[in-house]
């Protein structure tokens, strides 16, 4: 027999090429139809709202307020469509706020502020309410250009 044969294995490199060549396709699609990061440079900065100093110190849940500042320099209008919020690392707080809907339009050259509140679970005690909070933003946006995504880290002191 030769190198290529007519045994048991015959035949399995045509379905193992159709079988990378769908999941190549499968692949190709997901990518397609996920937001793009290549969007336009859309300021996005978060800010803690009205927290006492002794937000952190109590363990438990806390309802936390925050601003978002969305800054579009850009000669078209972007909408923000929906917000996800979560702690970073093992600090004081844990915090993870997914799908927060928005329809927030910013019109070109221009600011627009929101403010959204968020329920999260304080580790509690003297030396938690000093620490800051680190949280990741993550921002969807839709333009006429089509969806984008942008992520921010931002460190807040509750004092």
């Amino acid at each position: 027999m030769g190198r290529r044969g007519g045994g048991a294995g015959a035949g399995d490199g045509a379905d193992r090429h159709r079988q990378l060549i769908v999941a190549l396709l499968f692949f190709v699609a997901a990518c397609a139809s996920n937001p793009r990061n290549e969007g336009p440079q859309i300021g996005v900065e978060l800010a803690l709202l009205d927290a006492p100093a002794n937000v952190l110190y109590f363990p438990g849940p806390v309802n936390l307020r925050f601003e978002l500042t969305l800054t579009n320099p850009t000669d078209q209008p972007v909408t923000l469509q929906r917000l996800d919020l979560r702690s970073i690392g093992s600090a004081s707080l844990f915090l993870r706020a997914t799908g927060t809907p928005f329809h927030v339009e910013v019109k070109p050259h221009s600011s627009t502020s929101v403010t959204t509140a968020v329920w999260a679970t304080s580790r509690g005690g003297t030396l938690a309410q000093d620490e800051p909070i680190s949280l990741q933003a993550t921002a969807y946006f839709d333009s006429p250009k089509g969806p984008f995504v942008r992520l921010v880290a931002a460190n807040l002191s509750p004092r």
